[in-house]
């Protein structure tokens, strides 16, 4: 696709954030990257390109606006690519202790449903939205608990922004 979202993404703390854009085509990727941030920081715009049948990893904690951040991101490219996120936890004595990593997804949405959740004593539920639009955004979270009832929460999300629900 030509257009990509990643929602979650930090550099702060011990993590390492990648963005990786793979370029399948016989032409060179011209891509823009806006790293979107919580409000009231402003979006944190990168261009590069990408090799023809080739694939470039951008390190974002090496761009210095971004080293201790919150981020989504928004790629848009001049040419189909592919594009995934990974992120690490590193250790004092484990370089990538952990990591997880994520494809993006090609389109904005205005519903999604996620099946994974858990609050507790061992767990921290985050759902990140990202606004990558030029209106407010009003997000209605609703949480579906094991005996059937139902909690809802109201957020507004500002224009170019990232946005944290800490459950």
């Amino acid at each position: 696709a030509t257009e990509w979202y990643l929602a979650e993404g930090a550099t702060f703390w011990n993590f390492d954030l990648y963005y990786l854009i793979q370029n399948p085509t016989d032409q060179t990727a011209e891509v823009t990257i806006t790293y979107l941030r919580p409000a009231p920081q402003t979006p944190v715009v990168q261009t590069l390109t990408v090799a023809p049948r080739s694939r470039r990893t951008i390190h974002v904690d090496d761009i210095p606006e971004l080293a201790a951040a919150e981020i989504s991101g928004r790629i848009v490219s001049s040419v189909p690519v592919i594009v995934e996120r990974a992120m690490y936890l590193n250790r004092a004595e484990q370089f990538f202790a952990a990591g997880h990593a994520s494809a993006g997804v090609t389109a904005a949405a205005l519903e999604w449903y996620f099946a994974e959740g858990a609050t507790g004593p061992y767990f921290d539920l985050f759902i990140l939205v990202a606004n990558p639009g030029d209106t407010t955004a009003s997000v209605e979270a609703v949480y579906l608990l094991p005996d059937g009832r139902t909690v809802t929460r109201r957020h507004t999300v500002l224009p170019y922004s990232r946005y944290n629900i800490y459950v």
